[in-house]
């Protein structure tokens, strides 16, 4: 697979060769475009598929040297792009051929292809977005993160890793959600505690303290990246 920028603000020139001297051979392909953030290294929207639309079935090309096929896929600014495909011989024998790779292009600046197709891609942990709140009438503390966060299983940390004080005076968490893409491409932790709902007047604060044991279920993304402790921060009374 090769991965080209001819110019700023060029699409992407995408080819993909699978070598092959034989030209009866019968190979199928299906190819995917995944944007990630390209700081944090976050999914933005959902894959596309690429297979018949840019890039149409593999032909055979002697001058290509195999199956080949090519087309231009969308290289937006600030973002990275991933690129991945499966390519499947069903004549005369059974094969598979994989490849995925990662143009990165978060200045929109360079022509490739060393510096934009790295083998992997930026992907930091989810992070405080500086953004939440605590809704009068009700015992939930929303705090949004900068990312999409896994939302079952070990990315739900025990209720005691949450700490939420109402003016200074802890309050039990009993209950922990995370709720993704609200806004887009991030995530928001609902953490409900005990205790008398929300006032207008109070202040309201909180923390997390990320488990020790990686094993242990905390705060992560869909790749396994641990979230830090961080707080206490004050979160809007609204």
């Amino acid at each position: 697979m090769r991965l080209r920028v001819r110019n700023t603000g060029d699409t992407i020139e995408l080819s993909i060769t699978i070598p092959a001297a034989d030209p009866a051979e019968v190979w199928s392909l299906t190819a995917t475009q995944q944007d990630y953030g390209a700081v944090t290294g976050g999914r933005l929207g959902s894959p596309i598929n690429l297979v018949p639309n840019p890039l149409p079935p593999l032909a055979f090309s002697a001058a290509e040297g195999g199956f080949n096929t090519a087309g231009n896929v969308a290289n937006t600014d600030n973002l990275t792009h991933g690129i991945s495909y499966t390519a499947t011989r069903s004549s005369p024998t059974p094969n598979t051929c994989t490849n995925k790779g990662f143009w990165t292009n978060p200045a929109g600046a360079s022509t490739g292809p060393a510096p934009q197709n790295p083998s992997g891609r930026p992907d930091a942990a989810p992070a405080f977005a500086n953004e939440s709140e605590a809704d009068v009438g009700t015992n939930d503390a929303l705090v949004l993160m900068d990312q999409e966060m896994l939302a079952t299983g070990l990315g739900i940390p025990a209720n005691n890793r949450f700490i939420v004080r109402v003016n200074g005076v802890a309050r039990t968490s009993t209950a922990v959600q995370i709720f993704n893409d609200d806004p887009p491409n991030q995530a928001t932790v609902d953490v409900t505690f005990d205790g008398v709902p929300i006032a207008s007047t109070d202040t309201v604060t909180f923390q997390y303290a990320k488990p020790l044991g990686n094993a242990t279920a905390q705060l992560q993304d869909l790749e396994a990246n641990k979230t830090a402790s961080f707080g206490p921060v004050p979160l809007a009374v609204v």
